[in-house]
């Protein structure tokens, strides 16, 4: 998968997002320095996640650690990621690792949802 971003200026409604998001509404962890942080996960996708702070510093540029269960699942899954965007209550994060199992319960939700 080529996920390399238009260097054309994004037009009022422009969607430059490479995969579908999933809406959630769910707790979970952001790790910033070894220190969990709760935040409530928004929507999800293939290549990221969107999250509310509640919780802990805004550092841009900075990457992250993440822990969380999906919906109908008991299952934790981990990942680690990049900061990509960070506003005063939301933060885009692009994945850049997660563990096979992770991937797959991630790609199975995604694909019921």
């Amino acid at each position: 998968m080529n996920l390399q971003q238009s260097h054309s200026p994004a037009l009022p409604g422009d969607d430059r997002r490479v995969s579908k998001r999933a809406p959630v509404d769910l707790f979970m962890n952001r790790f910033l320095g070894g220190q969990p942080y709760l935040c409530v996960a928004r929507d999800v996708s293939h290549t990221g996640m969107r999250l509310r702070t509640l919780l802990g510093p805004q550092l841009p540029n900075h990457f992250v650690g993440l822990q969380f269960q999906l919906p109908g699942s008991n299952e934790v899954l981990t990942a680690s990621g990049e900061v990509v965007r960070e506003g005063s209550e939301e933060v885009s994060i692009r994945f850049t690792h997660m563990p096979a199992a992770s991937r797959q319960a991630l790609e199975q939700f995604l694909a019921a949802n």
